[in-house]
């Protein structure tokens, strides 16, 4: 007798939809605005690769959660790599509006014609 696949609803059922995609890219979005939002600038340095650590981490976790054995490289090295350049993203544009809101604060009278 053989069991039936049935498709699990819930969260493990998107999980394996996404690829283990959406997930770690999510988690990895959500703590580089917070570390942006709730860090000081001068210590981005010692929480950005934190968060990043993390974000790997969580890559690792979805993808044993799918289970799967085909693909799981590259599925995996997708997820930690777009969960990287996520937090590099959000640092870059954090990192120009420090300096652009530093630049505003020490030269005032440039700008206020």
């Amino acid at each position: 007798m053989t069991q039936s696949h049935t498709p699990r609803s819930g969260a493990i059922a998107r999980i394996r939809r996404s690829q283990g995609l959406l997930l770690p890219w999510s988690v990895a979005l959500l703590l580089a605005l917070a570390v942006v939002a709730f860090a000081p600038p001068g210590g981005w340095w010692q929480w950005f690769p934190a968060a990043a650590g993390v974000a790997v981490i969580v890559s690792f976790v979805v993808q044993i959660i799918i289970g799967r054995a085909d693909g799981f490289i590259i599925r995996l090295s997708t997820a930690a790599l777009g969960a990287i350049l996520l937090i590099g993203i959000v640092s870059v544009v954090g990192g120009l509006f420090a300096v652009v809101g530093a630049g505003l604060s020490v030269f005032p009278a440039e700008f206020t014609g």
